[in-house]
This record gives structure tokens, sequence and C-alpha cells, in this order.
């Protein structure tokens, strides 16, 4: 499944959401710019951000991209990006179901939206909507979670704001037959203690090769940050290939 709000604070409250992931600098749009120069030449003509979460990160690529629309499975997130960022065209949709009935020259989905997807047939039907959305050529940025890297993911997350002071310690909990990762995190204030709970599923590189393969993504390298929230993140890179092309004999 998607995130649940029910169970991660600053997924239920948006504007905390952009304090403790304050963007690092705009540090992966920053890496998208470069991606997308260095494998088009230039910056696409469209995009689509599938778990575009408050808009920021679209927000920065429409400088300098005509054509953009962000998704979101939250309609908390999509109000507060509207509101913010009224200028995008923002959705409410579930990744493993989406159709806006179009292509982009470029799809983003960051954050660890596609961890937020457990089950092996959603995450087989997440791609297919990248797929759905894709031309030959479309180039794919997905960030995911390293698992060789999960050591890196923060363990330390700090709210100031003049109406309120909070700091969290995480706890990561890896369920290694399930390939996924149980994050408990003890927000701390004034008030009290308030918990929060996120389950993240972990994919291997071949096995990520193996469901863009299946909805013809060839991948073309990984990039990394070294920024506090994304240090455990890979960035793969891949492109749509014409799937109406008749296969070579073997």
């Amino acid at each position: 499944m998607h995130r649940q709000p029910d169970t991660d604070l600053l997924y239920r409250h948006p504007e905390l959401y952009e304090v403790v992931y304050d963007g690092d600098n705009h540090a992966v749009p920053r890496l998208a710019e470069t991606i997308f120069t260095e494998r088009l030449g230039r910056q696409p003509a469209s995009l689509l951000d599938i778990g575009c979460g408050t808009g920021r990160d679209l927000e920065y690529l429409a400088k300098h991209i005509p054509d953009v629309a962000g998704v979101d499975h939250q309609q908390v997130m999509i109000d507060y990006a509207r509101q913010r960022r009224g200028q995008i065209d923002f959705h409410v949709g579930d990744m493993r179901t989406l159709r806006l009935h179009r292509t982009f020259e470029a799809i983003t989905c960051f954050g660890y939206a596609l961890a937020n997807v457990h089950a092996n047939r959603d995450i087989d039907k997440a791609v297919a909507t990248f797929a759905a959305h894709s031309a030959p050529g479309t180039l794919l940025i997905l960030e995911v979670i390293d698992p060789l890297r999960t050591d890196k993911l923060p363990r330390s997350f700090t709210i100031d704001i003049p109406d309120l002071r909070a700091d969290a310690i995480a706890e990561y909990r890896q369920h290694h037959a399930q390939q996924l990762l149980e994050r408990r995190r003890t927000w701390r204030r004034a008030q009290g203690l308030v918990h929060d709970h996120v389950t993240f599923r972990l994919l291997y590189p071949k096995e990520l090769e193996y469901y863009l393969d299946n909805h013809h993504f060839d991948i073309l390298g990984a990039h990394e940050l070294r920024e506090k929230h994304n240090a455990a993140s890979a960035f793969v890179v891949a492109r749509y290939r014409d799937n109406t092309a008749p296969e070579e004999p073997p």
C-alpha cells in the first residue's frame, strides 16, 4: 500500500513535513536536473512527479520545465500543494492505478514513494503506471532505499518553528523474509510524547531491474547523495524503450 497518513505525524501535517525534510538546498531536484542534462542534453519538455508530496521538488523543476504535473495518494498533501503552489497541476491518485491518459518526457518518483508499496503485485502495477505515462525515450528517475545502506537512514529529526519545538529519535527494524523495513519514531515535545510508524519495502538491484525490464525500461545507471535525509538513497535512472519494435531472433 501507499503511505498511511494515520501512522506518520509528518504525513498528517504537510507544513511540518517541509520543516523536517527541508530539501537540503533542493539537492534532489538539482540532481534530477543534472541527470536530465546528461541523458537528454537539456531539461525535458514535460514531467510527471509521482508521489509528489507537498510539491516542493516539482516547483523547483518547473522553473525550467514548462509542462509539469504532480500526483500523490494523500489528499492532505495535495490540498497543501495546491494552496502553496497553485500554478502546478496536482492530482490525487494511487500509483498502482493512476492513468492520466497522456505521456511525459520524464517521470520522477522521489521520497521513497515506491517503498510504500509492499506487495510484489502492487510494485508491478506501480511500474506499469510509469510505463503507461511513457513514450519511447522517456526518462524515469526512482529514489529507492539502498538495502545495503540502511545504516545511513536518519536517526534524529527536529521541528523548530515558533509554535512548536520537538525532537525525535527513530528506530529501525528489518523484516528480512518480507523485505520490509519498519521505522518507529518518538517525538518529544513540551506537551508530551507522540509516536509514529511507517514501513518501507526494500528492493534489491536485480529485483528492481526485473520489474523495470518487464515494463520496457532499461536501467542506465544510479546516483547517490550525501545529504542527511538521502544518504541511504539510490537514484535509479531508466529509459523507456520502444516496445512495438519486433524482438531480434536469439
